[in-house]
């Protein structure tokens, strides 16, 4: 399974690739933070290059809806773990409460791959982010795919988007804000647009790309700031669309304060 996630991850670094940034909460303000990739592009070139109902080797196709939980590989690989330095030791336990969520139906053209953690506070999304991140690392070690994304400037945009995004929650209202320090950087610009130009015929794909705010509340919204922001009809889902590039070179446009119902 593991390689499974490891393939999709590296597929999703060259192909377009839509991104949802999700976070729920619960009555007593823990929750969990999962950053998901609808990668049903993957699906549709597959597709293209297999042919048919079934594939080469004439299998089915691909259809699964699996839950991996960093903590139960930790049990599975505890032998192998022990012989490690300590410090690598404390690192793989830091990890344990990453979950990684996959829904793959070739049929259809579904592919989604989803990677988060559960909180105790809002006040731990730092933290959080930094072990999704690691564990992201951690599943892609020694993979030359992933070393490329590193140098790309689409990548760096999207992997350093949460160094300068400011989180708060007290229960009656959320924020999603930018630090009050944070400046644009205009050579990044210059880099993102020339790497854009430079796709060619992959110009169009990365384009299409969005990027989702999903934020699901144990409360019904009152009020939000963000005008092109929906409410569900349970009103207590806020959900916020837009273009993935526009939004790393225009990061304030994603910016919301909601308030919710006593």
């Amino acid at each position: 399974m593991k390689h499974i996630f490891l393939l999709l991850f590296s597929l999703s670094i060259f192909t377009s690739c839509n991104f949802t940034e999700e976070i729920t909460f619960n009555e007593d303000g823990s929750g969990e933070f999962i950053m998901s990739y609808d990668m049903s592009e993957v699906i549709k070139t597959l597709e293209k290059e297999m042919g048919g109902g079934q594939n080469k080797e004439g299998k089915e196709k691909v259809k699964l809806d699996s839950v991996v939980y960093f903590k139960d590989m930790l049990v599975e690989k505890a032998d192998s773990i022990a012989t490690l330095p300590i410090e690598e030791q404390k690192q793989l336990k830091a990890l344990e409460s990453v979950v990684m969520k996959m829904r793959m139906d070739e049929a259809n053209g579904v592919m989604d791959f989803g990677i988060g953690s559960s909180f105790k506070s809002l006040d731990e999304l730092p933290s959080v982010l930094e072990k999704i991140e690691q564990a992201k690392q951690l599943n892609s070690k020694n993979n030359a795919q992933y070393s490329k994304m590193d140098e790309s400037a689409v990548s760096k945009a999207s992997e350093n988007m949460f160094e300068y995004v400011d989180f708060s929650y007290d229960g009656k209202t959320f924020s999603r804000a930018l630090m009050k320090d944070y400046k644009q950087s205009p050579e990044d610009i210059e880099a993102l647009n020339k790497e854009i130009g430079e796709m060619g015929e992959a110009k169009d794909m990365f384009g299409a790309m969005s990027y989702t705010l999903v934020y699901r509340f144990p409360k019904a919204v009152k009020s939000i700031t963000n005008k092109e922001a929906v409410v569900s009809e349970d009103g207590k889902t806020v959900t916020l669309k837009m273009n993935f590039i526009e939004m790393i070179k225009s990061p304030e446009l994603m910016t919301l304060d909601v308030v919710l119902e006593d």
